[in-house]
């Protein structure tokens, strides 16, 4: 049996605090409120997979990922067990609406000799729903200090900083264990019948497959028409235009005073210069669609909607041999594919973490990839189109995930995913949330796009890019029947997935004159290679051998879906 480490801590300088609880109780969002940092929070489980630190009154606080239990052997339970067994003060954290399931960990926490300060999360959505607790009741019966809380409105803050302190004097002591948690609860909680408000009958519906799913599709219509008309359509319409009549003329002919017209000044200002056309798509182009996005997902996120988007989608998870547990990282991976790999930790078998992260790098773009195709798709105004390529693209995902469910030896682990409470989104939340995500990917693009656009600068300066055209046009022209500009885009994919989308962008104004071009390019670069940051996050995580099997599959996945969709878009949307 394992044994916190907590007594005496006297003579340390610093000690730990460690919040510890099952996913989605909201324990990044004490940490938060206790910080003062900002660590991202969203309305369903999962999303932290990795330990958040922050300094508070002469100690530290550790934010572990969510876990329903210490005595397994996935990554995650590893991880927390790992700081728990080091922790002073142990602030566990629990939901109000699933006290049953989340004492359990509780209960291994207090067979631990751990002395936890116990943290009632959501106490407001337990009231809504007729639920009553006797906390006083209740933490004689554990022998634990118990506080309600609800973090997002900062309820509870006082009370938990003062149990830190206060507890900090206390000695460890083997507390009542023995107490069953039904029969504890059975005292200390009491539950009215109350009918179903407005949010519990919209929830019906949102997971009922024959309402459900409809109303999916007009959620997807919706992201469509927003980044589409509203976003593409206006804000990147008029930047494009405005750094084109003002920003690059002006930045070409200071370049051109400064340096004249020999290579340098070319890769600054050329057609791939890093201030022109670096600066076009990132901040013209890619800044307005992804902020968007993020915007539109982090209300989604924080409302509870995705998680149920996520269960009608339980069948097809089955279908493809993984549980419910993998909706998680697929989400994540619609944001980052690195991050989605990371997050497939909390999956329990190595199939099944095979499995996802080779979805994630195969059928799932990223954020940044998906705003601009979605735009792109959109400025067609051909519906028929977007949800084309929708098909496409969940077609792939299953013939995928059933060919590596098939030829895969080992289980899959059984488990499913919990469906939080709908709530009303926190403005400042999401603000935050889109703030810090358009932040992260300025700081990794920018670079990255830099650097690009250096290397495509010199290969066409030297006539390589003619040379990879001519090499490549047996496959771009006669495979995919698209313009041999397009083997630019490979070069652009290799690097990031999003740079090749904003260039296949690009060449939709000029080049590709039809639907079916346009969908068969924005598949192709959906299934291409993973970028590079998604290539060392999966050699760190799986290896060199499944990132190389992976990177070359892609390509070829990407080429040949390509050639057979170009012939058959051609007939449906000439």
């Amino acid at each position: 049996m394992l044994d916190c480490n907590h007594c005496p801590f006297a003579a340390k300088d610093e000690y730990k605090i460690v919040l510890v609880g099952n996913p989605n109780v909201g324990k990044s969002s004490i940490f938060n409120l206790l910080s003062g940092k900002y660590e991202e929070v969203s309305n369903y489980p999962g999303t932290s997979v990795s330990v958040a630190t922050a300094k508070i009154h002469g100690g530290i606080l550790m934010d572990t990922p969510g876990v329903y239990s210490l005595a397994g052997n996935s990554q995650l339970e590893q991880i927390t067990r790992k700081y728990a067994a080091e922790a002073d003060i142990i602030i566990n954290v629990v939901n109000a609406l699933t006290l049953d399931r989340d004492l359990m960990l509780t209960k291994q926490l207090l067979e631990m000799n751990c002395n936890p300060v116990l943290v009632i999360n959501q106490i407001d959505e337990a009231e809504k729903r007729g639920i009553s607790l006797d906390r006083e009741k209740l933490s004689e019966r554990l022998g634990v200090e118990v506080i309600k809380a609800i973090a997002t409105k900062r309820i509870g803050k006082h009370e938990i900083m003062q149990a830190i302190l206060n507890h900090r004097k206390k000695n460890c002591s083997l507390l009542n264990n023995s107490s069953d948690i039904k029969e504890v609860l059975d005292k200390c909680l009491s539950v009215k019948n109350t009918a179903p408000g407005l949010s519990q009958k919209i929830d019906n519906l949102l997971l009922n497959p024959i309402f459900g799913w409809p109303i999916a599709i007009f959620v997807l219509y919706l992201l469509f028409k927003v980044l589409g008309t509203v976003i593409s359509g206006y804000c990147v319409d008029y930047l494009i235009a405005a750094m084109d009549k003002f920003y690059v003329p002006a930045i070409s002919e200071c370049v051109s005073n400064l340096f004249g017209n020999n290579l340098f000044a070319k890769i600054l200002t050329g057609e791939f210069g890093m201030l022109t056309m670096t600066v076009k798509m990132i901040f013209g182009i890619l800044l307005p669609l992804i902020a968007g996005f993020y915007i539109i997902m982090s209300l989604l996120e924080d409302s509870g909607y995705i998680p149920r988007m996520a269960a009608l989608t339980t069948r097809f998870f089955n279908f493809l041999g993984l549980n419910g547990n993998a909706v998680i990282p697929v989400l994540l991976g619609f944001g980052c594919g690195a991050m989605g790999t990371i997050s497939a930790r909390i999956l329990e078998t190595d199939k099944e973490k095979i499995i996802v992260t080779a979805l994630i790098g195969i059928a799932i773009p990223c954020a940044a990839q998906q705003g601009i195709i979605i735009s792109l798709l959109a400025s067609l105004n051909n519906a028929g189109i977007f949800f084309a390529y929708i098909a496409v693209m969940v077609v792939i995902t299953a013939i995928s995930g059933k060919i590596l469910t098939l030829c895969l030896k080992g289980d899959i682990s059984c488990f499913a995913m919990d469906i939080p409470p709908l709530r009303r989104p926190s403005f400042e939340n999401c603000r935050r949330k889109t703030m810090r995500r358009v932040r992260d990917f300025l700081f990794e693009s920018v670079p990255i796009f830099a650097a690009s656009s250096v290397v495509i600068s010199a290969l066409h300066e030297c006539g390589a890019l003619n040379w990879l055209q001519a090499s490549l046009a047996p496959i771009v022209e006669n495979l995919l029947h698209l313009p041999k500009e397009f083997s630019d885009v490979f070069v652009m994919g290799i690097i990031r997935r999003d740079l090749a989308s904003v260039e296949v962008f690009n060449m939709s104004q000029n080049l590709l004159a039809t639907g079916a071009q346009i969908l068969t390019a924005t598949v192709v670069i959906s299934l291409f290679v993973p970028c590079i940051n998604a290539i060392l996050v999966i050699i760190k995580e799986r290896g060199w051998k499944m990132a190389l099997i992976l990177w070359f599959s892609t390509f070829v996945i990407s080429i040949g879906v390509g050639a057979i969709l170009t012939r058959i878009a051609e007939g449906v949307f000439a």
